[in-house]
């Protein structure tokens, strides 16, 4: 019997008020074992406050204030009488979902199906043109009253994009294994998700086939692999020691793209899996004359070229790429290269599992060599594509030596790589370990953070508006977002206030539940904005939640600053996560008692959060 949108939006209602975790993907799992087979990616979109896999770019994009016409349309059309108009309401209440269903109170209903729900939602998403905002206050208000208040409520947050469920993609995860097999099928979902990026494909499949399905998923062009992650070591001895032989590239400062191709279609993804084809016209081209229709998917950095100095812009100009207008005329004034560094799939076959050897030589038979070297160029390389530069290191001297000369020519660093590796899909391991010239030094790298919060402008900051935000790693652990510093400098006013209005939009009446926090800020924000942020070092603290166990402290920033406004590249699960921060603690505390006399006794247990100037 196909699921009600009230029996789902019961299930949503029991999971807004659990914290737990474990709590969390037990309810889940219990209602997705009720679904039937067509239902279960719909239900997951909507879970992840979506219509559509996020590369898919599923986001209802409706406003606050078409939501707020189409609540009063609905109650003029019931001729619902009204003490108060609901703008002033919803002032009052701060929450859609919350007015609507209290307006609409005592209504049945008529118990639609869930997938009747999405595909009027899907539709509504799509109208566009002349009349269509209109077109859609009128499809929403006449949903509303198809709908009980329950549902009401959540469809409502639903369409302005504040679900807050609190169930991140771990959590999902979690509840697809309570439902088929426990943890034993947990390591095949995971794999199975990194490998398309797209959990309703991996419920639907869980549900065809059971745990037979999941493992028979494959990379397929057009569901972006998630990207392999590098950790971090601070010498070539460090690294040598723990990877041996190895091949060692240099670290590009620019777009990193995954480029796919099914033989007619090319596609383009970021770092954090966001579809960007239009902004690479001579990638897309380039790869269709390459490849023409073979199938295809392979990884590289996109670099603004400099045809006058044969050499590559600072990502300051690359950046200026990053656009959804006049695109064409930025590519003539900024044309890129794109230095090729793995091959994920090609012709029909998975090159995953292959090792980093057999990868490479691969690329280097499909791809033009280039040394990319700037005082080797003599003129500007033919053609769109290169490899990155690489040698294959056999002592620790080598690393540090092909270290110096990529930072020489303006590189940020290196990455080196286990010869045998694997690419592990969405994982971060040493197989990749990057080095780069901030690690020598006790904490100068920058970490990204999850903004949580912010504070309003205090004195001179009055009339920005924002004083300081509140910040936060990420624990996987817990799939939830923990705090480690209240961040006040770094940015010019100008950000400032742009920061603001983007929060603005973003607050939502009361912590959220995939945040854990300690400290409370003045406006909570969902957690989807990610800055870098430096700071001088880590330091033990009782405040905040990143790292913080029965009896232990958690972690902090001490004079933290941002040195980035909001990453369009990264999302929130893409942020610094509570182990980085631990091991970055213990090196850090490695390095100072090497080179640091120790302190005075009245000069020890500076340990809280600074960097906030108002």
């Amino acid at each position: 019997m196909p699921a009600s949108i009230d029996h789902v939006c019961e299930y949503f209602s029991s999971l807004e008020r659990l914290s737990s975790r474990l709590e969390m993907a037990r309810t889940l799992g219990g209602l997705l074992k009720e679904l039937d087979v067509p239902e279960l990616a719909p239900v997951v979109y909507m879970v992840q406050g979506q219509l559509a896999p996020p590369f898919r770019g599923g986001e209802m994009g409706m406003s606050s204030k078409l939501v707020l016409r189409a609540i009063e349309r609905a109650i003029s059309d019931a001729a619902i009488p009204l003490n108060e108009s609901p703008e002033r309401l919803l002032g009052v209440l701060g929450d859609p979902g919350v007015l609507v269903e209290q307006l609409l109170a005592g209504r049945t209903g008529k118990a639609l199906p869930v997938l009747s729900v999405f595909e009027e939602l899907c539709a509504l998403s799509v109208q566009s043109g002349e009349g269509s905002q209109e077109g859609k206050v009128r499809s929403l208000a006449e949903l509303f009253l198809s709908l009980s208040p329950l549902s009401a409520r959540f469809v409502a947050r639903f369409v302005v994009g504040k679900l807050r469920l609190g169930v991140g993609d771990a959590t999902i995860m979690d509840a697809m294994a309570q439902w088929q097999g426990g943890k034993e099928a947990k390591s095949a979902i995971e794999k199975a998700y990194n490998l398309c990026s797209d959990l309703g494909r991996v419920a639907t499949a869980l549900g065809r086939e059971g745990l037979d399905g999941v493992l028979s998923l494959r990379p397929v062009p057009g569901y972006p692999i998630r990207m392999a992650l590098c950790e971090r070591l601070s010498s070539g001895e460090e690294i040598f020691d723990k990877i041996g032989v190895c091949a060692v590239e240099s670290k590009y400062d620019g777009f990193r793209c995954q480029v796919h191709s099914d033989g007619q279609r090319v596609q383009v993804f970021s770092r954090n899996l966001e579809e960007t084809t239009s902004m690479f016209p001579e990638i897309v081209e380039a790869t269709r004359v390459l490849f023409g229709d073979r199938t295809v998917i392979f990884e590289g950095e996109a670099l603004g070229f400099n045809s006058e100095t044969g050499g590559f812009h600072p990502f300051q100009v690359t950046i200026t790429r990053k656009r959804k207008h006049n695109v064409l005329e930025k590519s003539l004034e900024v044309p890129l290269k794109a230095l090729v560094f793995d091959l994920m799939y090609l012709d029909g076959e998975s090159w995953l599992d292959r090792p980093f050897r057999e990868r490479r030589k691969q690329i280097e038979h499909v791809f033009p060599v280039h040394a990319f070297a700037i005082d080797e160029y003599e003129t500007a390389p033919s053609g769109v594509f290169g490899t990155s530069r690489l040698i294959v290191a056999d002592h620790p001297s080598l690393i540090d030596q092909f270290f110096d000369e990529v930072l020489e020519e303006g590189f940020e660093g290196i990455i080196a790589k286990r010869m045998e590796g694997v690419y592990t899909a969405g994982s971060r391991n040493f197989n990749w370990i990057k080095l780069k010239r901030s690690y020598k030094e006790a904490l100068s790298d920058t970490l990204d953070l999850v903004l949580i919060g912010y504070y309003p402008g205090k004195g001179q900051r009055t009339r920005l508006g924002i004083g300081a935000v509140l910040a936060a790693v990420y624990d996987p652990d817990q799939d939830a977002f923990v705090s480690i510093a209240r961040i006040g400098s770094g940015l010019t006013e100008e950000n400032w206030i742009i920061l603001r209005q983007m929060l603005e939009e973003s607050v939502v009446p009361s912590r959220p539940a995939s945040v854990f926090s300690d400290i409370e800020p003045e406006y909570w924000v969902d957690p989807r904005y990610v800055v870098s942020v430096r700071a001088d070092d880590i330091t033990r603290s009782p405040q905040h939640m990143c790292g913080k166990k029965d009896g232990e402290d958690g972690y902090a920033l001490r004079f933290p600053r941002m040195v980035s406004h909001v990453r369009a590249d990264k999302g929130p699960l893409d942020a610094t996560t509570v182990s980085e921060v631990k091991t970055l603690f213990y090196r850090q505390r490695n390095l100072l008692s090497r080179h640091r006399k120790p302190e005075k006794p009245e000069q020890s247990g500076r340990l809280e959060d600074g960097g906030v100037e108002e």
